[in-house]
């Protein structure tokens, strides 16, 4: 089995972390179902567990997995309130807002979560990329672009959290928490939310990753098609022939 076929997939980690999660406290919270307390405990599980196995892997910790955990304690705990529409709203800006510092911190800590966003090695060729970094000041300019671009997604996810609270806020302000106009409230909130926050964050995510890979190209010399895996552009045959 390849080294890039033994790494965490994003899409992977964000279902497991936070998507699945997400969807439990929403459905199962419910009381003719498990209750606000059972609900959290599964949803708790599903990150704890995917962040052991991590470790049991030796991959070291997964930062999906602790601020998936962090989202679930926090959605959970706060959910088990009857709360203001306020702190709902903060409520809902909260992940964001989480996901949003990861991404400089991860990157101060030396394990840059921008990589396993948007370099993992199912999609880029990064052992091409890191042998083209054959020079000091190549290698330099790599770490100022994978910051800038930490940045640029810790920037798109404060956006989000300002939707998000915003959102909520219009929602849901003046209703009663736990009525049924509330209740109401908080469904159309899930639905509207990716459409008026979800589509612009991916394009956002896009726009950042095609800039983050026109710098890779300008900073090594090397053309899109080249460090894309599985590597087997027709320049690269051609070139490759004797």
């Amino acid at each position: 089995m390849s080294e890039a076929s033994k790494q965490p997939h994003p899409l992977g980690d964000l279902l497991l972390t936070v998507v699945f999660p997400s969807l439990v406290l929403e459905y199962l919270s419910k009381p003719d179902k498990l209750g606000p307390a059972w609900a959290l405990f599964v949803a708790l599980l599903l990150p704890v567990g995917f962040g052991v196995w991590c470790f049991i892997q030796k991959r070291g910790l997964n930062f999906f997995s602790i601020f998936g955990l962090i989202a679930v304690i926090v959605t959970g705990g706060l959910g088990l309130l009857k709360l203001d529409p306020v702190w709902f709203a903060a409520k809902e800006a909260a992940f964001p807002t989480f996901l949003g510092l990861a991404f400089p911190l991860s990157f101060r800590w030396g394990r840059p979560l921008i990589s396993e966003l948007l370099l993992n090695p199912q999609v880029i060729n990064v052992a091409l990329i890191q042998k083209s970094l054959d020079t000091s000041e190549k290698s330099l300019g790599f770490q100022v672009l994978m910051s800038r671009a930490s940045w640029g997604m810790a920037l798109t996810m404060f956006g989000s959290a300002v939707a998000n609270f915003a959102l909520a806020w219009y929602l849901l302000n003046g209703k009663l928490p736990g009525g049924e106009d509330y209740t109401k409230a908080i469904g159309r909130l899930n639905w509207v939310s990716f459409i008026v926050i979800g589509i612009p964050l991916i394009a956002a995510t896009m726009t950042l990753l095609f800039w983050m890979m026109r710098g890779i190209s300008q900073l090594t010399g090397l053309e899109r098609d080249d460090f894309m895996n599985g590597g087997q552009t027709v320049r690269r045959q051609v070139r490759r022939t004797p």
